[in-house]
């Protein structure tokens, strides 16, 4: 059992979110399987808000403890719902799911359950390895701008882009208040850039 942390009870109250050290998973399990993350065990010591027309959840994951370790890896996760994403009529579940990552560990990553893609930005396809049903799908959700912020990031990450919101994972941020607030900023500039 969880247990309440002063420095996230501190951050949320200054930052206008909701803490919960034992999240309701169920909001967060709605987005699994990931693309290329692994589906963790649990998920913890969550800090939440909603809009009028968006709502954004950063918590910490716990994934299963890997072959000859006592206990499992952790990192941080934002999952945002944001009505600009929205699916459009009549399209097909997966039609505009677009995951990337930099992440070149085989600690957080899993197998991609779509083919690897192109998206024809050498520098971007250097660093990212992307995820699409096709090139077409790629092509029409990750624009310069989501590239360009992602690889200005400099940190291994998971994202997700779907229709009505997306997953994004920076796995090397540490468990204190500057690195919440950074997700917090960089999971509203995604979000922007996004929707462009």
């Amino acid at each position: 059992m969880a247990e309440a942390v002063p420095w996230l009870t501190d951050f949320a109250l200054r930052a206008g979110f909701k803490y919960e050290p034992e999240p309701d998973e169920r909001w967060l399990r709605v987005w699994e399987p990931f693309v290329t993350l692994r589906n963790p065990i649990r998920y913890e010591h969550a800090v939440s808000t909603t809009g009028t027309t968006s709502a954004l959840t950063i918590a910490r994951f716990v994934l299963a403890p890997r072959e000859g370790f006592a206990v499992g890896d952790e990192g941080w996760m934002a999952v945002g719902q944001d009505e600009r994403f929205a699916a459009r009529p009549g399209e097909a579940p997966r039609a505009r799911i677009v995951a990337a990552t930099s992440d070149t560990s085989s600690v957080f990553r899993d197998e991609a359950s779509f083919p690897r893609v192109s998206t024809g930005d050498a520098a971007f396809d250097a660093i990212f390895a992307t995820f699409a049903e096709s090139g077409e799908v790629v092509a029409a959700v990750l624009n310069p701008s989501v590239r360009k912020l992602a690889i200005g990031w400099q940190t291994p990450i998971h994202f997700e882009i779907r229709p009505g919101g997306y997953v994004l994972a920076p796995i090397a941020l540490r468990p204190d208040p500057p690195s919440l607030a950074w997700l917090v900023d960089a999971a509203r500039v995604f979000a922007d850039k996004v929707a462009k």
